[in-house]
């Protein structure tokens, strides 16, 4: 009986302090829910900051380039569809702006005459929806995202027509804003590893992607869960499985405010392990440090009861 009373009592005891642990451990994991919560609204709110950023600067590229066309269709060459000295002007004007993939003038019906990047065959664009906008309304014009028939580039194309003095529009001259401007942006923004950035059209398509884009630009994902929020809020965060099945914390923005043929959506994608790395750490350290303070509790409720109930006896 004495033994049996002994040994209730080191096992009541050693529940003192579990129910002293459990209490803690408790408290531990609800702070770490806590801080992921935090750490996720602080990672989203970065990355939509930059999202916006993104759709800003395009605006002032599109407001640049609109200043840009304007002047070059005032020029002689252009006025005159004198080819050789247009497309020189036009090749230097590419040196002076690296965002553009290329700067061209075209005829009234559709066939490109002025090109500052290389020809290697004739191209026409009668078929291109900018274009045939730009006729329309003898103005400036944004078109959809779309891939560059002379570059092969993804580019934004902007247009704005040369008219005379009866009113016939003469020439339209273009310019195709790349999307290789974006790769700069995200050096920039010191991303965590394995952040994604992402560029679709209002389709799905995807226009630019960094890193990685050379196995992604092009390919339509309208079914991936990231690519359906994006679409149906246009705006906001959200925590989604990525293209490469990565799980992803996401902030996403439009592009192209002002200009709904364009629309285009631009995502920031940070992996969920970089957001918590430092909350993981954190939680691994407190719960590891509470584990060895109740070790060493138990042991110490083990021997304290030897020493003073046992030995005593």
């Amino acid at each position: 009986m004495t033994g049996v009373s002994f040994s209730g009592l080191r096992v009541r005891l050693v529940l003192l302090v579990l129910l002293a642990v459990i209490p803690a451990s408790g408290l531990i994991l609800y702070t770490a829910l806590e801080q992921r919560r935090l750490a996720a609204e602080k990672v989203q709110g970065e990355a939509l900051r930059l999202a916006r950023f993104v759709a800003a600067d395009q605006e002032r590229l599109i407001e640049g380039a609109r200043q840009l066309l304007i002047g070059l269709a005032q020029l002689p060459p252009v006025r005159r569809h004198d080819a050789g000295a247009c497309s020189a002007l036009f090749a230097d004007v590419l040196k002076r702006f690296s965002r553009y993939a290329n700067v061209g003038a075209v005829t009234p019906t559709g066939d490109v005459f002025c090109s500052g990047a290389p020809l290697r065959s004739p191209v026409n664009f009668a078929d291109r929806a900018w274009f045939q906008r730009t006729l329309g309304t003898r103005d400036f014009t944004v078109s959809e995202y779309l891939i560059g028939r002379i570059t092969r580039k993804p580019v934004l194309s902007l247009s704005y027509p040369f008219v005379d003095g009866l009113g016939v529009v003469r020439a339209v001259v273009f310019a195709g804003l790349d999307l290789a401007w974006l790769d700069q942006l995200v050096d920039e923004a010191r991303l965590p590893r394995g952040s994604m950035l992402t560029v679709i059209d209002r389709n799905g398509t995807i226009l630019a992607r960094n890193p990685d884009g050379e196995r992604w630009v092009g390919k339509a994902a309208p079914d991936a869960p990231v690519v359906r929020t994006v679409l149906a809020q246009r705006e906001g965060v959200t925590e989604a499985p990525d293209l490469d099945g990565v799980q992803r914390l996401f902030a996403f923005a439009p592009l192209l405010r002002a200009h709904e043929a364009g629309a285009a959506y631009v995502s920031v994608g940070i992996p969920k392990a970089a957001a918590f790395a430092e909350v993981n750490r954190i939680l691994a350290r407190n719960l590891a440090g509470l584990g060895i303070v109740g070790a060493l509790a138990l042991v110490a409720a083990w021997v304290a009861g030897d020493l003073l109930v046992v030995r005593r006896a």
